[in-house]
């Protein structure tokens, strides 16, 4: 029987771990800061690669061109001076670029998160507040610097941090959200343990010096990459995660990047395009793998991450060749009429059935009860047949209704990544992204307006060609970020959504558009909440404003979303 662990096995081959060539060696930068900290000597619980981890970074950040400060095996007024000290150096005004990298212990009491001296005895709550370097110290004296870039790394989250002296209750870091500006970039996800390693470097930092070490890497590809290693590696039981403001592309080899011409972009998009036709029915999981390495930040990374945890968790468990994994209704549901609800044939057993309507008790998505992050949840969204929304579509600047529109789900096919609505007159993915609509004739990819994970901060790249009835084919670029989570409401009552953002521009032989989206989304739930679209001709003249609202919906199965992840 294929496994996932079978599947996995056979992905996790990697290169070796690129030597950097001293001949690269670049001169101190003093625009370009590093501080790197490594703790490997514990009295109770040593370790035994952050010292080699953290000798290997400096290295990198050296050739890279950084003025790079080194601290290995600090106690707490080492690493406190340390900290101090590279504070200082930060508010210079030439400083630029500031990087934060370290490994040891950590822990977090209280939401908050505390870097481990080699010297911490901890019995007590109040002595690991006391005795260790609580990371706010450090996010302060960056905070206080203004008009400059941040990025900090912590290859943290061992296990059992002191021994059997004290046990925190909660096990690795806590989540905190990027201030803006900057971005945290952590060995593992919130709550859990990272692996030291078995070999001479740690198994985040082993790859985050492998990534980052490619020429002309933008540092948010390099950890993507970095993400997806160490989850095929550590067989899913370790997933880094990145929280991110930064405003601009950081890049650690100054001279390693250019900006792509306009040819440029679009024979790389042409590329991307292709290799979306060559895969996107592939059930192989090394397709995926591949996908995301080469293009970690491409035009369907968000659906190709989804169709990888798909594929992997199919893999889990036997295949049941007498299971349908079509299910359709056999009713035709015009658009224009108000249908029955259709009893979906699949629904889990005990599965919640919500239905929202005006005077309808609304269920809320938690916020997060951590005071530093608006938390990180899943997409959550889970197509049944039957399920079913009612859009009111009116005028972004007046207000007045243009149309009704009502949907509902006739057919899913989970292996085919396929939902359809209205007997295919709307077709999606199964994250709920749009393949066709009765305006639009065809999508060659689905329009990537969802991630997989929702987090503030989060950005894609969308792209895809479609044809209109009218305006012919165009080719559509968009980029998206989570701006929000906020307090939104609707008709149908209060919610707490994530407020996505998209800037872009379709192109076509008819008419060329500035395009501008806002789209609120509700973890669980498989409509957005509201959707707002703009867009201006090549002479800055609106030519759409058009808004959308759910004002109904009846949804079988919600996925794991209804609290942070």
């Amino acid at each position: 029987m294929v496994t996932r662990r079978t599947f996995i096995k056979s992905l996790v081959t990697l290169p070796p771990m690129l030597a950097i060539d001293s001949g690269w060696a670049a001169s101190a930068d003093p625009s370009r800061l590093a501080l790197v900290i490594g703790n490997s000597a514990y009295r109770h619980t040593p370790l035994a690669n952050p010292a080699n981890d953290a000798r290997a970074m400096s290295d990198l950040f050296g050739m890279a061109g950084f003025t790079v400060d080194t601290c290995l095996d600090t106690t707490h007024t080492d690493l406190t001076s340390a900290i101090e000290r590279f504070g200082d150096a930060v508010q210079r005004a030439e400083t630029r670029l500031a990087v934060f990298y370290y490994a040891g212990h950590g822990a977090q009491l209280d939401w908050r998160n505390y870097l481990l001296p080699v010297d911490a005895e901890v019995s007590t709550a109040e002595q690991l507040k006391q005795r260790c370097v609580d990371l706010g110290l450090l996010l302060g004296k960056l905070g206080a610097a203004r008009d400059k870039t941040f990025v900090i790394i912590l290859d943290a989250c061992r296990n059992n941090p002191f021994g059997d002296s004290y046990r925190p209750e909660q096990k690795g870091l806590s989540q905190f959200d990027a201030p803006v500006g900057s971005l945290l970039a952590y060995a593992t996800s919130p709550g859990n343990i990272a692996s030291d390693g078995s070999g001479k470097h740690g198994l985040y930092t082993e790859n985050l010096v492998r990534e980052l070490s490619v020429r002309g890497t933008r540092i948010e590809d390099g950890l993507k990459r970095v993400r997806l290693n160490v989850r095929l590696q550590s067989l899913g039981k370790q997933i880094p995660w990145e929280t991110t403001s930064l405003e601009s592309d950081v890049y650690l080899f100054n001279d390693g990047h250019k900006k792509l011409s306009d040819a440029e972009l679009e024979k790389q998009l042409e590329e991307d395009l292709a290799e979306w036709t060559r895969i996107k029915a592939s059930r192989n999981p090394e397709d995926w793998v591949a996908y995301l390495r080469k293009l970690p930040n491409g035009r369907f990374a968000e659906i190709a991450q989804t169709r990888l945890t798909h594929l992997l968790a199919e893999a889990e468990k036997p295949r049941d060749s007498s299971a349908a994994t079509i299910v359709q209704s056999p009713a035709v549901v015009p658009e224009t009429e108000t249908a029955p609800i259709i009893q979906a044939s699949t629904p889990q057993p005990g599965s919640p059935v919500i239905e929202l309507n005006p005077g309808a008790v609304t269920p809320l998505v938690k916020p997060s009860a951590n005071p530093y992050s608006a938390g990180r949840y899943p997409l959550g969204r889970k197509f049944t047949v039957g399920d079913k929304a009612t859009f009111r579509v009116s005028d972004l600047l007046t207000g007045i209704e243009m149309k009704t529109v009502k949907i509902t789900i006739t057919r899913v096919d989970a292996d085919a990544d396929r939902v359809e609505g209205n007997n295919g007159k709307w077709v999606y993915d199964l994250m709920g992204n749009e393949l066709s609509n009765p305006n639009w004739a065809t999508r060659n990819i689905p329009a990537q307006m969802v991630p997989f994970e929702l987090q503030v901060g989060k950005k894609w790249t969308a792209a895809w060609s479609q044809k209109h009835t009218e305006k012919g084919e165009q080719i559509v670029t968009m980029e998206m970020r989570i701006a929000a989570f906020e307090k939104i409401r609707t008709e149908l009552g209060e919610f707490n959504a994530f407020r996505i953002e998209g800037r872009g521009w379709a192109g076509g032989n008819k008419q060329n558009m500035e395009l501008e989206r806002r789209l609120w989304v509700v973890p669980g739930i498989n409509f957005f909440i509201r959707v707002e679209r703009i867009n201006r001709n090549n002479k800055g003249r609106l030519v759409r404003t058009e808004r959308v609202d759910l004002v109904y919906l009846r949804q079988q199965n919600i996925g794991r979303s209804f609290s942070s992840i």
